[in-house]
């Protein structure tokens, strides 16, 4: 007990010594986050979107649920963005995808665990568990980590809630969504997922960074239902705009 204390004491004195600084700007941060006030009030806030998939929906529209899901309903209930896809979240996923940046999925996590404790959740029961969203076994191996599993993390523990990361496997080494045409992602991920368990009765949060058309999610979803899923919430940390996505590609 004594030794592990004392191992300790070099980052409690790293930590006095050098305060955590925004991830953002690089001024002095407001612990967990990691962000300075300024910064996190300037943050990017999807303010109008589809409840059920977060589709961004005009913010004058008298609509609650998009067409696409009205004419097809997803196999999940709703989706919970924390932010839309667009500065300066654009370059935090990059940097945490692409350039290692933990640090960051520790933040996301950390704001999105606080969104669902004092927002999406206030008044309702959380879910039994978090799927984080499986990466396949040789991307998993060139990145070295999976930025779902490390986001989901922190908002496990924060809401005491389980992580289930063995019970779906990715067994489709597929193309990565963001070099297709929204034509291809649906046949990119047909069959890309497997359940190794029963989720009968259980309410499931499954987590993503990012998501875009959907086509990865639903074709997970659709297997979680399959093994019997009671409900299934969506939480990602950013949304793409459909509309603006279909332009670029």
């Amino acid at each position: 007990m004594l030794f592990t204390k004392l191992m300790r004491i070099p980052s409690y004195f790293y930590h006095w010594c050098i305060p955590p600084v925004c991830i953002l700007c690089g001024d002095p941060a407001h612990s967990p986050v990691n962000l300075c006030q300024p910064c996190q009030q300037s943050l990017p806030i999807l303010s109008h979107a589809c409840p059920q998939c977060a589709q961004f929906l005009p913010p004058s529209s008298q609509i609650f649920t998009c067409g696409t899901c009205l004419t097809y309903p997803p196999p999940f209930d709703k989706t919970y963005a924390l932010f839309p896809y667009a500065p300066p979240i654009i370059q935090l996923i990059i940097q945490l995808k692409f350039r290692h940046q933990l640090s960051i999925a520790q933040t996301l996590g950390r704001l999105l665990a606080e969104t669902i404790k004092t927002t999406w959740y206030k008044n309702s029961p959380l879910p039994d568990l978090i799927i984080p969203m499986p990466l396949h076994k040789t991307r998993l191996k060139a990145r070295g980590f999976n930025q779902a599993l490390e986001i989901a993390r922190p908002i496990a523990k924060a809401l005491s809630l389980r992580l289930d990361i063995n019970g779906i496997e990715r067994m489709k080494a597929t193309a990565a969504q963001s070099s297709l045409s929204a034509s291809l992602r649906k046949k990119n991920m047909a069959h890309a997922f497997t359940a190794h368990r029963s989720y009968t009765g259980l309410s499931v949060a499954v987590l993503d960074d990012v998501i875009t058309t959907g086509h990865t999610m639903t074709e997970f979803c659709k297997i979680l239902k399959q093994k019997g899923a009671k409900s299934i919430d969506v939480w990602c940390c950013a949304r793409r705009d459909i509309a603006i996505t279909a332009k670029t590609l």
